[in-house]
C-alpha cells in the first residue's frame, strides 16, 4: 500500500516538479559566487537580461529548461542571474563587464576570470557548446583575443576567432578586421573551398568589406554550395540594405558605387536596380517617391514579387500622408492582394482605403480579413476594430 501511495503521489507530484526544473541560478552576491568558484572549482556562468527581453524569456522558457542543458550547466557552473536594467548590482556588473546587448552569456574560470562571452537566442545543443567552448582555448573568445592582441595571426586562430566574434556584442568589435586578415591568408583557390565560401556566406559585414565584395562579384562560385535562391536572396539582402543606408545618410556617392556593383554583379540588373532605388527612397523617408517607384517595379520587372509590395504597404500605411500616396499604396496593395491575399495584406488595404475616404471599400476589405482570419487561424481583432471604426457613424 506505500509502494502504491508513494507512486501515486510521484505520477501527481512529477510534472509539477519538471516544470519547475531550470538551471540553479543562485541567490548569493556576486563576490560570493566568485569565493565558491575559486573553493569548488567550478567555472562561473553569468546570464545577463532584462525583463523587457523576448528572447530572454525564450531562453528561460524552452532551453533553461531542457534536461540536458540543466545537468550540463548545473555540472559544470556555478549559474548567476542578473537584470542589467536594474538600477543597481545587475546593472553594475554588466557595466563592470562591458555588456551591451541581451540576452548575453559570461563565463569565467574559477578565479573570477573572463573566458568566453555570447549572446542571443540559440538551441540547447549550441548553449551547450556555448558552455563547453569556455574550457577550450581554441574556442573560447578571451583566450583567442590575447593571442590575437599578442600578434598571433594564423589561419585556424584568425577563423576561430571570427566565429566567436559573431556573438560579441561590443562597440568595436574587431570581427571585420579579423575576416580580412584571414581572407588574406587563403589563396585564389583556397577562397573558393566549399568552407571557406561557407565562411563568406556566414559571416555578414558591411558593404565595403572584402568579403562582401568577394560575395557579390563571385556570387555563381557560391551556388553550387549554397543552392541558387539563397545566394540571390542574400545578394539582393546586401543590395536593399545598403540602399536604405544610403537613404538614410542621403550618401549619394555610396549610392553609386552600389548602382556600379549591381551593373558588374547581377544577371537580373534591371530588377536589382529598381530594389535598390526604392530601399534608398524608403531610407530616405521620401514617401512619394518610395510609393511610385515600388508601383513601377511592380508594374515592370517585380511583377510577382508581392513581398517588397507588401513592406511598401507597411510603411505607407503608418506615413503616407498626401492622398496621391495614399492611392499609389491602393495600387500596389491591389496587386498584392491579385497574387497573395491573406488576412494581414486585407487589413493594410483596408486601412489605405480608409485613409483614402473611401469607407465602403475599406468596410468590404476588412469584412473579407474577418473571414480570412477563421481559415488562417488569425485572432482577427485588427479587422473587428476597423469594422468598428467603420460602423460607428453609420
Amino acid at each position: 500500500m506505500k509502494r502504491i501511495l508513494f507512486l501515486l503521489t510521484f505520477l501527481v507530484l512529477s510534472p509539477l516538479i519538471s516544470l519547475a526544473q531550470s538551471i540553479n541560478f543562485t541567490t548569493n552576491s556576486w563576490e560570493e559566487v566568485v569565493r565558491d568558484a575559486g573553493t569548488s572549482g567550478k567555472q562561473i556562468f553569468l546570464y545577463a537580461q532584462t525583463k523587457s527581453c523576448r528572447y530572454c524569456r525564450q531562453m528561460e522558457k524552452e532551453v533553461f529548461t531542457n534536461p540536458r542543458v540543466i545537468d550540463y550547466y548545473n555540472v559544470n557552473f556555478i549559474s548567476y542571474k542578473i537584470d542589467i536594467e536594474d538600477g543597481g548590482t545587475g546593472e553594475a556588473i554588466s557595466n563592470q563587464y562591458g555588456i551591451l546587448a541581451y540576452p548575453t552569456y559570461l563565463y569565467f574560470d574559477k578565479t573570477g576570470k573572463k573566458l568566453h562571452q555570447s549572446s542571443s537566442f540559440k538551441p540547447a545543443e549550441d548553449f551547450i557548446q556555448d558552455g563547453k567552448n569556455a574550457s577550450d582555448p581554441n574556442a573560447a573568445l578571451f583566450p583567442m583575443l590575447n593571442r590575437y592582441n599578442s600578434g598571433e595571426r594564423s589561419p585556424v586562430l584568425l577563423f576561430n576567432l571570427t566565429n566567436a566574434l559573431s556573438y560579441y556584442q561590443v562597440k568595436d568589435n574587431p570581427k571585420e578586421k579579423v575576416i580580412d586578415e584571414y581572407l588574406a591568408t587563403q589563396s585564389a583557390s583556397e577562397l573558393e573551398s566549399e568552407k571557406n565560401l561557407r565562411f563568406i556566406f556566414t559571416n555578414e559585414l558591411g558593404f565595403k568589406s572584402k568579403s562582401t565584395q568577394y560575395l557579390l562579384q563571385n556570387q555563381e562560385k557560391f551556388i553550387p554550395v549554397l543552392g541558387k535562391a539563397d545566394v540571390e536572396k542574400r545578394a539582393q539582402r546586401i543590395i536593399t540594405h545598403t540602399a536604405n543606408t544610403a537613404g538614410r545618410s542621403n550618401d549619394m556617392e555610396l549610392m553609386g558605387e552600389l548602382k556600379r556593383v549591381i551593373s558588374t554583379s547581377f544577371v537580373d540588373t534591371s530588377k536589382v536596380l529598381s530594389l535598390a532605388q526604392i530601399y534608398f527612397y524608403g531610407g530616405r523617408r521620401d514617401w512619394p517617391a518610395f510609393a511610385k517607384s515600388t508601383l513601377t517595379y511592380g508594374n515592370t520587372v517585380g511583377a510577382t514579387d508581392w513581398q517588397t509590395m507588401y513592406e511598401t504597404g507597411i510603411y505607407l500605411r503608418h506615413f503616407a500622408k498626401d492622398m496621391e500616396t495614399i492611392k499609389t499604396g491602393i495600387q500596389i496593395m491591389s496587386k498584392v492582394l491579385e497574387l497573395h491575399k491573406n488576412y494581414e495584406h486585407l487589413c493594410i488595404y483596408s486601412q489605405l482605403e480608409n485613409k483614402a475616404g473611401n469607407k465602403d471599400l475599406a468596410l468590404k476589405a476588412a469584412k473579407e480579413a474577418l473571414r480570412v482570419s477563421n481559415d488562417e487561424g488569425a485572432d482577427g481583432v485588427e479587422a473587428q476594430e476597423l469594422i468598428s471604426e467603420l460602423t460607428k457613424n453609420k
